[in-house]
């Protein structure tokens, strides 16, 4: 149904082509067949089940570190404590050209089937351990296994037959981030793998027929991490996301000349009552509103407002998508006007008749518009009330996610409407809500991703000295 309309006054992965994501998987899945292998060989061996002594190991890096560095190693491992290192590589996952190290080890007396993981990394000629983390094991601990390659150090873990997930490191400016997750669980019908980066906020959800090997279903989208209003992102989480890439121009890519011609960027905050969003657009030609009758550029935003376990699925069924509009859809029309006297307009669409609280909710919308230096910039405030939610829908415990694509129209001629361009943040179909990205309210106690910066201690300490 349409509503009213009203005035008011209101991480890049746009060069990352098809081949690379499938270059990833295959990377992947090929870490997951060697660790496959080796759980299987050692599971029969019980014997072999010993890993070594950090003696046995210190030879296998002679060829990559310096005697000095070897020794930082040990100095930095449990001291006094024994030990059994299980898995290991040695590659650069700093971007500075040295190579760096990790490895995990299984203490002597653990009682869980738990080992260690540290990251070394080459910090003005010293190995420095800059993380530590842990991951569990069902069988054998080699089930954490350890690879270095494309300047990030992927751990991988088994939580049991069938479902493994990746976790890519890599460390920047101090800080040990973590890149990407990846992962994949056997259902009763089919594989279904998720994957998301967390710089360059991108994502997909794909579907695999266990019979057929046959793929189902796939979605691939860009997450929009929102943030309470008034927070500040530090360095090592992304904030803002951008779109510039022909695999997310669903409609027009025909008449699209690459990023200079039209791309955008989309900031997202929140607060208890609204949901808020800027879109930066790069456009070389502005088309505006200027009452003359011709198509002029706008920006929509999709959002699926259902608040489903999982928004891919109509029901428990893994094979049973999500791919017809049914409830809790809204389309937010916005015309940015003319940047002067006439001011920028929105209209809204929904799938559901709105209350009478919706109604109201709907009056507190409020837009703004302005021009850049290289195209126009849109501000948006959306209350929650709106969307059917009391309040921000967030936990402080997770993540909520909703589903969200932002789509910008680009006109270059008014007068061919039939160039229009659509680019987006999803392979967006319009009555698809399968298709949507990914709006993620993130609360005040996580963010989107993770970053540990080795200075923080310090700095904490000195600023305690300091009498802060």
């Amino acid at each position: 149904m349409m509503l009213n309309s009203g005035s008011a006054n209101a991480a890049e992965i746009g060069r990352q082509p098809r081949e690379q994501r499938d270059n990833m998987r295959s990377h992947f899945l090929k870490l997951f067949a060697g660790c496959m292998l080796l759980c299987t060989v050692l599971a029969g061996r019980a014997a072999a089940q010993t890993g070594m002594d950090f003696e046995d190991w210190q030879p296998k890096l002679d060829p990559y570190f310096a005697e000095e560095l070897i020794g930082d190693v040990k100095r930095q491992l449990p001291r006094g404590a024994k030990f059994k290192i299980w898995g290991w590589d040695v590659g650069d996952y700093s971007g500075d050209g040295y190579n760096d190290c990790a490895v995990t080890i299984r203490m002597a007396n653990e009682r869980k089937r738990l080992v260690h993981v540290y990251f070394f990394v080459d910090i003005d000629g010293y190995l420095t351990c800059v993380g530590q983390t842990e991951r569990t094991f069902i069988e054998v601990p080699l089930e954490a296994g350890i690879s270095i390659k494309d300047n990030a150090c992927y751990v991988l873990r088994k939580h049991r037959q069938y479902t493994w997930d990746i976790q890519g490191y890599r460390f920047d400016n101090g800080a040990l981030t973590v890149l990407d997750d990846f992962s994949t669980e056997r259902l009763k019908f089919t594989t279904h793998e998720s994957y998301r980066n967390y710089h360059t906020l991108f994502g997909y959800e794909r579907y695999v027929n266990n019979r057929s090997g046959n793929e189902e279903h796939l979605v691939e989208f860009l997450c929009i991490p929102s943030y309470r209003r008034g927070r500040y992102i530090y360095k090592g989480y992304t904030s803002e996301l951008q779109s510039s890439s022909v695999r997310f121009v669903p409609q027009g890519a025909y008449y699209w000349e690459g990023e200079d011609d039209a791309s955008f960027r989309v900031r997202s905050a929140y607060n208890d009552e609204f949901l808020y969003f800027i879109v930066t657009v790069r456009d070389d030609i502005i088309v505006p509103d200027n009452g003359n009758f011709i198509t002029w550029d706008g920006i929509q935003i999709w959002l699926d407002a259902s608040n489903r376990p999982n928004r891919h699925l109509k029901t428990d069924d893994e094979r049973d998508f999500r791919t017809t509009a049914d409830s809790g859809i809204f389309c937010f029309n916005i015309n940015p006007g003319n940047y002067a006297e006439r001011r920028p307009e929105y209209s809204v669409s929904a799938t559901d008749d709105v209350n009478e609280l919706q109604n109201y909710a709907l009056a507190q919308v409020r837009v703004r518009s302005n021009l850049t230096e290289d195209g126009y910039q849109v501000k948006i405030r959306i209350p929650f009330q709106f969307l059917g939610f009391e309040g921000a829908p967030v936990s402080e415990e997770s993540i909520s996610e909703l589903g969200c694509t932002i789509v910008v129209n680009d006109i270059d001629n008014g007068f061919r409407p039939e160039e229009e361009t659509w680019i987006a943040t999803s392979k967006f179909e319009q009555l698809n809500p399968s298709s949507y990205g990914s709006l993620l309210l993130v609360p005040n106690t996580l963010g989107y991703g993770e970053a540990d910066n080795i200075y923080s201690d310090a700095l904490s300490d000195r600023l305690n000295e300091l009498g802060f």
